[in-house]
């Protein structure tokens, strides 16, 4: 795909500085970018690359002043720069609508316009899905599942049966949706499994990373639900009954157990995890490798096992980081006490003495 820098500058509502009808072929990072590519800087670090990089023109922001080299000025160069990679994107990714013949397609399945049935995939029966919907091959698709307009689903994703999944949402390879929770009755010793027979609702604009797993809820009329424009990365575990708010964002090995409920905006980063039946407030942050153990008010920044106020972990670990010298000071107080104690002891002996 070719588009010049005029139609790229409308596209993102910039301010276009030098030759609009340059031809953009591609983009690419400011030190790999080539000719006809387009790159741009969002961090003051990259700016003396400006000079050197080989890329046709730049996305910069607002104060950067213009020099010869084809800009174009926006607000927020990261979020443009996005824009355009979508574009990109898009473009690239072929597409056959359709149904393959190798699919198999249960009965009474509805089928909206300009959709994308690859290759050895199975969709059960009584399965709604949506305008311009992709789903690639060897996807399964249980019986009475439904799935909005304009969703992509990558290879080898395995969606249960009773599932509901949004508009554009986005589930990359290895997605498992709905399979049953951790759920075990114990007696005398042994594990009796508890049915697993609730649903999984994912609302529109939710993208899951490759290999995460979001269980279906225990109870008929209970949900697993992951709301609105949250963001989930790779190799997460989502547990029954968990309710992730809108627009959170999730890093890998990240673990949400059981029945815990995740309010809007957030954030918890790599390795982290929540035990269940909590809840996290809205605009809060757990970060890397930290449990939340209890309850979080809104707007909570917590690190640690367990977590707790992100600040206080901070000092704490400055502490431990002083540990050894302050355990060598300690020492010589020791030995100095030992010393004073010892000259006391032979000024009283000389006192009874005399």
């Amino acid at each position: 795909m070719v588009k010049t820098l005029k139609e790229i500058s409308e596209l993102i509502d910039g301010e276009l500085l030098g030759d609009g009808e340059i031809e953009i072929i591609g983009v690419s990072g400011i030190k790999e970018a080539r000719e006809h590519e387009l790159t741009f800087v969002a961090n003051s670090k990259y700016l003396r690359e400006i000079e050197r990089t080989q890329a046709s023109a730049i996305i910069v922001g607002q104060d950067i002043p213009y020099d010869g080299k084809p800009l174009i000025r926006v607000d927020n160069p990261y979020f443009a720069f996005v824009k355009v990679l979508e574009l990109f994107a898009w473009r690239k990714r072929k597409t056959t609508y359709g149904i393959h013949e190798t699919a198999i397609i249960g009965d009474n399945v509805q089928i909206g316009e300009m959709v994308s049935i690859q290759a050895y995939t199975y969709i059960g029966d009584n399965v709604q899905i949506g305008d311009g919907t992709i789903i690639s091959p060897f996807v399964y698709i249980g019986d009475d599942t439904k799935i909005g307009n304009e969703t992509l689903i990558y290879p080898n994703v395995t969606i249960r049966e009773d599932v509901e999944i949004g508009n554009r949402v986005i589930l990359h390879c290895g997605v498992v949706i709905g399979s049953d929770g951790f759920g075990f009755a114990s007696v005398s010793d042994r594990h009796h499994k508890i049915p697993q027979i609730g649903t999984v609702i994912i609302e529109d604009d939710v993208e899951i990373g490759a290999n995460t797993t979001v269980d279906r809820a225990t109870m008929t009329n209970g949900a697993t639900i992951i709301k609105r424009g949250t963001k989930l990365d790779n190799l997460i575990q989502i547990a029954h009954n968990v309710v992730i708010g809108e627009d959170c964002c999730i890093a890998a090995q990240t673990g949400i157990a059981g029945s815990a409920e995740l309010k809007d905006r957030v954030t918890m980063a790599g390795h982290s995890g929540a035990v269940g039946h909590i809840t996290i407030g809205a605009d809060s942050t757990v970060f890397a490798k930290s449990a939340a153990t209890k309850d979080l008010p809104a707007g909570s920044y917590v690190s640690g096992f367990p977590a707790e106020n992100h600040a206080q972990q901070l000092r704490i670990q400055a502490s431990l980081r002083r540990m050894p010298e302050m355990l060598q000071a300690f020492t010589r107080l020791q030995e100095r006490v030992t010393q004073l104690e010892a000259q006391l002891n032979t000024t009283d002996d000389k006192s009874d003495d005399s």
